[in-house]
């Protein structure tokens, strides 16, 4: 796999995994893991590098990280799944409730224009009635009421000069 991905040149991954390297072909020493025992170890657990000659790498913990760390990715896989359906569920009654409230709306807004014609007839009709009655209490008015003498006229005589009226007497039949 090495040979074939060297045989390749400069391929996507090939320069993928370069990244971390410098101009000069070499890769700053703090970024490098070595995963491979060095050449001169003794087998695949071989003596662990930079480390004491006697210390051996504890490749069981290193895959037991490596699935640790792969349920994690896929359990948080699974909980983004979860949560891009609770997002479409949501979005979706979102949806409803606005169209829901969007239609109670329009259905106020026609009921408030109904009301409003409601409103503009019955002041017509009140300012209609109004007239009606001005004219009707005028000819009221006008009928009853007494045409006054005019003012020129001579006050009421007092009672000195005045003959008192005739009494009716009682007749003897």
């Amino acid at each position: 796999m090495d040979q074939a991905l060297k045989e390749t040149g400069t391929s996507v991954a090939a320069s993928w995994l370069m990244r971390g390297r410098r101009e000069g072909g070499t890769a700053p020493a703090d970024k490098i893991v070595t995963f491979m025992p060095p050449a001169t170890g003794s087998g695949p657990a071989g003596p662990v590098a930079g480390g004491a000659p006697g210390a051996q790498r504890d490749w069981s913990s290193a895959l037991d990280l490596i699935r640790e760390a792969s349920e994690a990715i896929r359990i948080s896989e699974e909980r983004a799944t979860d949560l891009e359906e609770q997002i479409r569920q949501l979005t979706a009654q979102a949806g409803e409730e606005i169209r829901s409230l969007e239609s109670r709306i329009a259905a106020g807004e026609r009921r408030l224009l109904k009301s409003e014609e409601r409103a503009a007839a019955a002041e017509a009709r009140a300012e209609h009635a109004e007239g009606w009655l001005t004219r009707l209490h005028d000819a009221v008015v006008g009928a009853f009421t007494r045409p006054q003498a005019p003012s020129s006229t001579l006050p009421p005589s007092s009672s000195d000069d005045a003959e008192p009226p005739a009494q009716a007497t009682p007749s003897a039949e």
